[in-house]
């Protein structure tokens, strides 16, 4: 726990006059602190221009010229990276005026210039935040002086006793060797090449995974397990690896179990996680654990993501990934408002993965005196490989116009995948989904309680053509499942 306190913390925070004349003092501060924290030198002029510019666009644009206004800067350290926030309680989002800003807003410049994932958050009355985040500088794998080859060549005999456990400090090159050998640099998770960041993941908590070693000490087999919070009830897995000297040998199956004792043990629900369509073996993993699929999400790996010894030749289209959820532990019943329109296919997932729900209707009657004055939406954009989620907090009375914007601004950047979060635990989910669909949304799946409850998630393309006809699916319920996200997709052209 020590060591967690010293990963997530905040740095500082600096509350500001709305006024000009105040922002040299206080970017020179920014600068320092920021810097201490391991922003490359190169990086520290992008910084204070993107602080000055989210800076002077509250001092400019959210404060009435009576109103002796304030606002935030908050400098927080993450594993491997640091965060940037510019928060303030003044005038509302300006959605006219920020259509006719031609040079697409202030969220595209700040991606642009300096940060590797921005999230903007809508908070109500609390007021609205633009958070940009940088990845620190660290030694890539590829400078670290590894000399020695493998300790084997070819396939490894099947008589060798291999070792489970769960991944450690140490372990870190050997994690990032052991992914070079199975995608290049090619995997979508790009921490995973960077040792000195993996340290600082599995310190926060915020990484657990199981490992497989051979007789010789190598790490030739990792599965992660991902939480947003050390309490988190459900975690995502991701970062399969085995390497391709020891396939076949049900070793994802055997890590999988590892972890699911793990998690059990911690008292989680279940675990959820992402396989691709590509080929067979990661879907029939999971399912011969009893993980079940909630939605497939197309499009969603990048061209760039290559499978060594499986992928025959290079991609030149975006491929499917399949959702599944792992319940390992009896979770709370809950109520859910799914739309109509796609209330039976939601069932079936509930009902496929044995998830105690109680499917309700909205009072229509009561419905818009749950209506807040103000959307809360947040935001998070992956510029690599070119995706971006948004996850409903509250639903307002602006729902509409914020989303429409929050769109239009992503497709803009030329983000290709979006997707938006629409909580079924909100009544107003049940009328609202059509509104997400008229801007050309579809529905991608359930991810069970993914925030302390169930969402659903729909998706967004952008001037993007999936690959739909290399697409492996293990069984039957996928297949139908399958069918149906296609559909709706195939509604929208």
């Amino acid at each position: 726990m020590k060591n967690q306190k010293n990963i997530f913390k905040m740095i500082a925070k600096i509350t500001c006059q709305a006024k000009k004349e105040y922002l040299p003092e206080i970017l020179d501060f920014i600068i320092e602190i920021s810097s201490k924290q391991g922003i490359a030198v190169a990086d520290k002029r992008k910084l204070r221009l993107v602080v000055e510019e989210a800076a002077m666009n509250v001092i400019q644009h959210a404060f009435p010229e009576y109103e002796a206004g304030s606002f935030d800067i908050i400098v927080s350290r993450q594993p491997g990276k640091i965060e940037i926030s510019v928060e303030d309680r003044g005038l509302p989002f300006d959605f006219n005026r920020a259509a006719k800003n031609t040079k697409s807003g202030v969220g595209i410049m700040l991606m642009k210039a300096f940060a590797d994932e921005v999230e903007f958050s809508n908070l109500g009355r609390r007021g609205k935040s633009i958070k940009f985040i940088k990845n620190l500088e660290y030694k890539n794998i590829k400078e670290y002086q590894l000399t020695e080859q493998p300790k084997s060549v070819g396939k490894a005999p099947k008589d060798v006793t291999l070792q489970f456990r769960m991944l450690e400090e140490k372990d870190s090159v050997g994690v990032a060797r052991c992914m070079y050998r199975s995608y290049g640099y090619t995997y979508g998770k790009e921490f995973v090449y960077y040792p000195e960041k993996v340290k600082e993941m599995i310190k926060s908590g915020q990484l657990h995974s199981s490992v497989v070693l051979s007789p010789e000490g190598e790490i030739i087999g990792h599965l992660a397990l991902l939480l947003d919070k050390p309490n988190s009830k459900v975690g995502e897995t991701g970062m399969a690896i085995v390497d391709p000297r020891f396939r076949g040998r049900g070793l994802f199956k055997r890590m999988k179990l590892y972890l699911a004792d793990y998690a059990k043990d911690r008292g989680m629900y279940g675990i959820y996680s992402e396989a691709v369509a590509v080929h067979p073996y990661t879907q029939k993993g999971n399912i011969s654990l009893g993980a079940n699929e909630t939605g497939f999400l197309i499009a969603f790996t990048p061209v760039t993501m290559h499978f060594k010894k499986i992928d025959k030749q290079k991609r030149t289209k975006r491929e499917t990934t399949v959702l599944f959820y792992y319940k390992i532990a009896k979770e709370p019943t809950r109520k859910v408002y799914p739309p109509f329109h796609h209330k039976s296919i939601i069932a079936k997932i509930f009902q496929q993965n044995n998830l105690s729900r109680e499917i309700c209707k909205i009072n229509k009657k009561k419905w818009d005196r749950t209506m807040a004055e103000k959307t809360q939406i947040e935001a998070k954009i992956q510029k690599e490989p070119a995706r971006a989620f948004l996850k409903i907090l509250e639903y307002g009375n602006d729902f509409e116009d914020m989303l429409s914007y929050r769109l239009k601004e992503l497709c803009v950047k030329k983000i290709e995948c979006i997707y938006v979060d629409l909580p079924l635990s909100n009544s107003l989910t049940q009328i609202y989904c059509a509104k997400v669909e008229k801007l050309g949304f579809f529905f991608a799946g359930i991810i069970p309680e993914l925030y302390n409850g169930d969402y659903l998630r729909m998706q967004y393309l952008n001037n993007v053509e999936p690959n739909l006809e290399n697409v492996t699916i293990v069984s039957d319920f996928g297949k139908d499942l399958f069918e149906y996200v296609v559909s709706t997709y195939e509604e929208m052209e």
